[in-house]
């Protein structure tokens, strides 16, 4: 490190225990990239502040009281996605507020509806330049730090430095510095389902060599890659790196090589840190292969469409027969986010040479061994449209792909009839045609 950004840097660095003092009652603050630290000590003094408002991306950590409704007034939370730590504050009955926003407007919804005074954030340590690298994703941190008065910066040796303009703070706009070295852990290796399988197989030969790909968060979008060990020239733009596209890169499969955005780089807004494995932080740590860019350009529909031949592949939880999708909620129950598939969506329709898959398991299995089809002729009771179906390109399941891009209701129905479980197909064929989807 040069002599001078050491001097500015040591100026700045406090211990973790005055951090608070950097705090104010009636704070907005951003903490959108993990800083565990940060949102402890938050925790830890819940009872001493008063009106925070408290913007959160990505909720790692288990619980915090600030999710309990006893703490409303000392801090609000509010949660852009839905994590697990959500997820369990929802099922105990907590009133955490749900902040409903593509992935590809962060940049607009910080700026627009969060307005923080306070960014705190979860750096590497500085490069000689002085530059931090903030984290693992890339939500909003550019229009956070142009708005806030107060930027507090933990500075983590096991970080990575993931290049990126998007994510490089200099350390002269850092209000304070403290150390904090907190393990980068390792997600379980994900085990994936004979239905899950036989979906990744049926996705994969329709992926063709140089194609750009788009693979979303969680098990079915991921147990695509081992299919794909054939192809070549692969790129990526994907709002989240996951294991799987590192895999591929180490594999060759992923060159990036005849991408018409970004050649030579591999895009993406995020690490899929929820199930990273401790090789995938390693990997992504100075790999001038990979580019963090803001998720408002990454998942912006014109600039996805500026790939040719994008293939984006997305889940889903449940799917009625004329194509609606929900991807976030079990009925009532907020169980995910919008996040950035409707962006994907949408920018797959402007590639030349595009398709969007959005996959699921024909059925999901109850505890008592009973099934449920994902596919029904409405979905279920209470759940939003996460992709509206004229959007919709194609949905796939283990037994096939439906097309339903410019087709008519009857058509729809046939389609995903066609896909559905077959124990379920007969029951399917008599509600659409009870409905007078078709005769």
């Amino acid at each position: 490190m040069k002599e001078e950004i050491r001097g500015i840097y040591t100026s700045k660095l406090i211990k973790k225990e005055e951090v608070m003092s950097y705090v104010k009652d009636n704070d907005r603050i951003v903490c959108h990239g993990g800083a565990t630290s940060f949102l402890g000590l938050l925790d830890e003094n819940i009872e001493k502040l008063h009106g925070i408002e408290l913007f959160t991306m990505f909720l790692l950590a288990d619980y915090y009281s600030f999710l309990k409704d006893e703490y409303k007034g000392n801090i609000n939370h509010h949660a852009a996605f839905v994590s697990s730590a959500i997820r369990k504050a929802l099922g105990e009955g907590q009133r955490t507020e749900i902040n409903l926003v593509h992935f590809g407007e962060t940049d607009s919804y910080v700026r627009n509806y969060c307005r923080p005074t306070l960014l705190a954030v979860q750096c590497s340590p500085p490069d000689e330049d002085g530059y931090l690298y903030m984290g693992y994703n890339s939500m909003g941190h550019i229009p956070a730090i142009e708005m806030a008065d107060r930027i507090i910066v933990q500075v983590n040796p096991h970080m990575p430095r993931i290049l990126g303009d998007c994510n490089k703070l200099h350390i002269s706009k850092a209000s304070c510095i403290y150390e904090d070295a907190v393990s980068m852990g390792g997600a379980p290796i994900i085990s994936y389902t004979e239905r899950d399988v036989a979906a990744a197989k049926i996705i994969a030969g329709r992926i063709p060599d140089g194609a750009t790909i788009q693979i979303g968060v969680g098990r079915l979008p991921d147990a695509l890659a081992p299919f794909l060990k054939d192809h070549r020239h692969l790129g990526v733009h994907t709002e989240v790196f996951t294991n799987s596209l590192m895999e591929m890169m180490k594999a060759g499969i992923v060159d990036n090589s005849r991408k018409s955005l970004l050649p030579g780089k591999a895009a993406f807004g995020f690490l899929d840190f929820a199930f990273a494995a401790r090789e995938l932080y390693d990997f992504a740590d100075n790999n001038e292969q990979m580019e963090m860019c803001s998720i408002s350009w990454v998942n912006n529909p014109y600039i996805i469409g500026q790939n040719k031949n994008l293939v984006s592949v997305n889940s889903c939880l449940s799917v009625d027969l004329t194509g609606q999708v929900c991807s976030e909620a079990l009925g009532f129950k907020q169980y995910a986010g919008s996040g950035g598939q409707l962006d994907f969506v949408r920018g797959a329709k402007l590639s030349e040479g595009g398709r969007s898959y959005i996959v699921c398991n024909s059925v999901v299995e109850k505890k008592d061994g009973s099934l449920i089809s994902k596919i029904d002729l409405t979905l279920p009771y209470g759940s939003p449209v996460t992709t509206p179906r004229n959007d919709v390109d194609a949905i796939v399941t283990e037994y096939g792909v439906a097309e339903l891009r410019y087709r008519s209701i009857s058509e729809r129905a046939r389609a995903l009839i066609a896909i559905a479980h077959p124990s379920f197909r007969d029951e399917l064929t008599f509600k659409a045609r009870e409905q007078g989807y078709f005769i």
